[in-house]
């Protein structure tokens, strides 16, 4: 995906409607978010005033004002109470003076005008397109693959076609927020079995039709384990989550930058072992490989790949650790974003 090009610049028809808009989100972003978010809510509010005709040119400010932020507020969940900042939907109302329905509406309107979605890359805060798989998914001779893990020359070649926000060896510490970066953040947790995993389960490609995709365009689940819980067990609540029927085979990839790295590990089926199909034998068995074995660490990222044939790929995101999980039965699934694709799609 290529990268909208972000300015300030705005017609001159439209100049007071963009300060005037600018003014309350600037306002409200001083008081409740951060600056990241002011020069983000700016850009999408200049986009919208070289939109020709453009549709702030009728409508009160401060409902514009609401529904741009709400519109960015979604990209990058900032109603999710773990982020920081957070600021509910509700919140985001009465501090615009708006009803529910109206701000709703209003951000909906902006959402469909620049094409956004959840985590969409061209509308990520900088700070966190590290942890954003939307940003780093390159094709390459038909394979989706993450940038970060591909050769350098290949990185330079999806920057300079704005595919890719920086080359990841070259990325600049002062972009990315202190508190994501921390040193403590990233250290591998010593595990137990009682230890609970969240894991976002990204679908970034597999046999979907590119009308599905209109509709769908971020599918992902969040799924909720527990470290005595194995990777077959993994399997089945992914399995679960997009809503398959038939089984076929499988491997997860850790250790890597995500899906397809050759240098992960790789964990697959008993069968796995002994076929013909693999040059090499993976390094361990899924129904015997407990998660809290595998030395996870928040911000990880590894890869599942499901069925050889139609071949779906997954990237999994590691965004929490606990120490201890709740009572409960797990895993379990918590969260569902975009709807699941058929296993067998017609093309016809």
């Amino acid at each position: 995906m290529a990268k909208t090009k972000k300015s300030e610049n705005v017609p001159n028809t439209m100049q007071e409607k963009f300060h005037a808009i600018v003014g309350i989100t600037d306002d409200f972003a001083k008081q409740c978010l951060n600056d990241e978010y002011a020069q983000l809510i700016r850009f999408a509010t200049a986009a919208l005033c070289r939109k020709r005709p453009s549709p702030l040119a009728s409508g009160k400010e401060k409902t514009w004002a609401c529904g741009i932020t709400h519109a960015i507020g979604m990209v990058n969940f900032l109603f999710d109470s773990s982020q920081k900042p957070h600021v509910s939907a509700k919140e985001i109302y009465d501090w615009f003076g708006v009803s529910s329905s109206t701000g709703q509406s209003k951000s909906k309107q902006v959402r469909d005008i620049l094409g956004t979605r959840q985590m969409d890359p061209n509308w990520c805060l900088p700070s966190k397109l590290d942890k954003n798989p939307m940003a780093w998914m390159i094709s390459v001779d038909g394979f989706i693959l993450d940038a970060r893990s591909v050769r350098r020359e290949i990185q330079e070649e999806a920057y300079a076609r704005g595919f890719i926000p920086y080359i990841p060896a070259d990325s600049n510490p002062e972009n990315i927020d202190e508190e994501q970066t921390s040193p403590d953040q990233n250290k591998p947790v010593n595990s137990s079995p009682d230890t609970l995993y969240v894991l976002d389960v990204f679908l970034i490609d597999g046999p979907i039709t590119e009308r599905f995709i209109a509709k769908n365009p971020v599918i992902s689940r969040t799924i909720e384990i527990k470290g005595s819980n194995t990777l077959e067990d993994l399997h089945k609540i992914i399995f679960k989550a997009f809503d398959r029927k038939d089984e076929h085979m499988y491997e997860f990839q850790v250790g890597g930058c995500g899906p397809q790295d050759p240098n992960a590990r790789r964990y697959g089926l008993k069968q796995a072992f002994s076929s013909s199909d693999f040059t090499e034998a993976p390094t361990g068995e899924v129904s015997s490989t407990p998660i809290a074995s595998l030395g996870l660490s928040i911000d990880d990222a590894f890869g599942y790949w499901f069925d050889f044939g139609d071949d779906w790929w997954h990237q999994i995101n590691v965004t929490n650790i606990a120490d201890k999980a709740p009572s409960g039965k797990y895993p379990k699934i918590t969260e569902r974003v975009g709807a699941s694709p058929p296993q067998y799609p017609d093309f016809d």
